[in-house]
């Protein structure tokens, strides 16, 4: 299926369509939040390529038309229990430390990737601290 684009330029989808995309915009456009993290093997399974430093994004609404560019400054690949408090920080999302911050990620990758991805095929599909987690830094443009 692919990650959606706007005018041939990839884009960028905060969180799950409604309010909770909503807010994650809100702190994108207020510089709060200047990174994110996803599952690698949400990439693998929609052959996506990673970002890349420089590269310009879309940031998508929950109707998946643009609100703001922005520009990829960093991109890391981490297993799950190797992102660090400087990352969750990033992230804007005031997750007090690092426990928090797994606790949220883990409840919501296994609500929303979980499904997804064990009926894609990988049938034993989980987070652990073995999971790869792309480290996603970024600026308004």
């Amino acid at each position: 299926m692919g990650f959606p684009t706007v005018d041939g330029v990839r884009s960028l989808e905060l969180g799950n369509p409604g309010s909770t995309r909503d807010a994650l915009n809100k702190l994108v456009l207020n510089k709060k939040k200047r990174a994110t993290a996803a599952l690698w093997d949400v990439y693998l399974d929609e052959g996506e390529p990673i970002e890349s430093e420089g590269e310009k994004l879309w940031l998508l609404n929950s109707e998946l038309a643009p609100v703001a560019q922005v520009i990829v400054t960093r991109v890391d690949i981490r297993k799950f229990d190797q992102v660090d408090f400087d990352f969750i920080t990033a992230e804007g999302e005031n997750h007090p430390d690092l426990e928090s911050w797994r606790k949220a990620q883990r409840a919501y990758w296994s609500a929303t990737a979980e499904p997804e991805l064990q009926a894609s095929g990988y049938s034993n599909w989980r987070v652990t601290n073995q999971t790869l987690i792309v480290c996603l830094w970024f600026q308004l443009d």
